[in-house]
């Protein structure tokens, strides 16, 4: 085992003892600075960076939890969304304590997120999906902010990245191509929700073997010499890359 193996296996230790000892505030500052390196092993970047997120979200519940506990529904409503500024992490913890004092004038409300020209396409997915995991049934309306278009998006339909049937199957092909290769297949996941993230709504024109194909040799690039990018694939790409970095 290398010197630096070692290290981010000690280092995964101390922060799973902290996360016992539910210290969580110094166990993601650590978690942080090792995000922020410049080299981690390939094999320990999807451990770190699932932390990341799921400390970073833990941390954010208890300083909601401190600051606004004591706030009515309505309160909470507002602070979740004010008409300029949207609050996901505020929104999951309201939903969290009042979803089954949430009615129809409620969800008119949160509505106006999802038609909010200036929250992006990322968060309105996941405010969907807190909606959906805490079983409340709504349609609302969607405006998707690249494609420009407005559609219906139910709480009740199979939406997410996982199930939707397009985006699940390229997932499924590309993994299976890439079986040998798993940093590039993460590589290649990132991407492609990225790409679904950006057609939200609807989905790309491409066949699914096609998409999968072309994603596997793009990601190839970065890598492995004997690859060149497709220009117009490269393009495409590009493009909704581009889009995330605008909106974001």
């Amino acid at each position: 085992m290398s010197e630096l193996n070692k290290y981010y296996q000690e280092t995964l230790k101390k922060i799973d003892t902290l996360v016992r000892d539910k210290q969580y505030i110094e166990a993601f500052e650590i978690v942080s600075q090792e995000i922020a390196s410049p080299y981690i092993p390939m094999e320990f970047v999807e451990r770190f960076e699932q932390l990341y997120v799921d400390l970073n979200k833990i941390v954010m519940v208890n300083q909601i939890k401190d600051k606004y506990n004591n706030m009515s529904k309505m309160e909470m409503l507002g602070k979740v969304y004010d008409g300029k500024k949207f609050d996901l992490n505020l929104l999951s913890y309201l939903l969290g304590k009042f979803h089954k004092e949430i009615d129809q004038i409620d969800l008119q409300y949160l509505n106006k997120i999802f038609l909010d020209k200036h929250v992006s396409n990322a968060e309105k997915i996941f405010a969907l999906e807190q909606l959906k995991l805490s079983d409340i049934p709504y349609t609302f309306d969607f405006f998707n902010n690249v494609l420009n278009k407005q559609f219906k998006a139910s709480t009740n339909s199979q939406f997410e990245y996982h199930t939707h049937p397009y985006f699940s199957i390229v997932k499924k092909k590309t993994e299976n191509i890439l079986m040998k290769d798993p940093s590039l297949a993460t590589l290649c996941n990132e991407l492609l929700v990225v790409i679904y993230e950006y057609y939200f709504g609807s989905q790309p024109s491409y066949e699914v073997n096609v998409l999968a194909d072309k994603l596997t040799r793009y990601v190839r690039t970065y890598f492995e010499p004997a690859y060149k990018p497709e220009p117009e694939f490269k393009t495409w790409i590009d493009n909704i890359m581009g889009a995330k970095k605008i909106l974001n």
